[in-house]
């Protein structure tokens, strides 16, 4: 029977260099390229996903105070710093019903606070930071900046300043950080499995009987 000559195998697609805006993608992560075609009939503002604004207003914090003392969140020495933004405690409002809204915005603001510290790691193993304008992360070789969250909303504080608002970007980072934070699980639960029992507690085997 006669052979057949394999097929010849495509190239692989180059890996875009730059975002559709116009930024470098940060080297050593996978590019995430999102479609932003809009859909007949439907104006670009009111799209998702969409060309986010470089440049966006500031939030309006008219009547919010800022703290940045944590009263019931421990963050760690090593965490970047987020301002937390509080509404004013109303006059209807319990102590206990305002403790809860308080202890919710802490524990939101540091679990963003621990995706920054990944993504300014990142920052720096791929080099994004080298170009940054802070003064700081030049003198440290590090990325170390934090944007203001009295200018930021809370889900652009979680990138430091050297990574543009720019969607493509922000999600090649977001994409790389949950990606090491699944590995992270996966290994904390393999050593976890890895670890004998404590002392005086007996596995449970098949020949276990219940008493009686």
């Amino acid at each position: 029977m006669p052979r057949t000559k394999p097929s010849p195998r495509r190239p692989a697609a180059a890996k875009p260099l730059l975002s559709q805006a116009g930024n470098p993608y940060p080297p050593g992560l996978e590019p995430v390229v999102i479609d932003f075609t809009p859909l007949p009939g439907v104006p670009i503002e009111r799209m998702w996903p969409r060309p986010l604004d470089p440049d966006p207003p500031p939030p309006d914090r008219a009547g919010m105070v800022a703290f940045d003392t944590y009263l019931y969140e421990v963050p760690g020495p090593d965490l970047p710093h987020l301002t937390l933004w509080l509404e004013r405690q109303r006059p209807d409002e319990s102590d206990e019903r305002y403790a809860h809204y308080r202890a919710d915005l802490e524990h939101h603001h540091l679990v963003h606070a621990v995706v920054l510290k990944v993504v300014q790691r990142l920052a720096t193993v791929s080099g994004s930071c080298a170009a940054c304008r802070d003064l700081a992360c030049r003198r440290q070789g590090a990325c170390v900046g934090v944007r203001d969250t009295g200018r930021f909303d809370l889900p652009f504080a979680m990138y430091p300043p050297c990574v543009p608002l720019d969607l493509e970007i922000m999600e090649t980072f977001r994409q790389a950080v949950r990606r090491l934070l699944d590995e992270y699980a996966e290994w904390e639960e393999a050593a976890q499995a890895a670890q004998p029992p404590p002392a005086g507690v007996k596995e449970a085997t098949s020949e276990w009987r219940s008493p009686g």
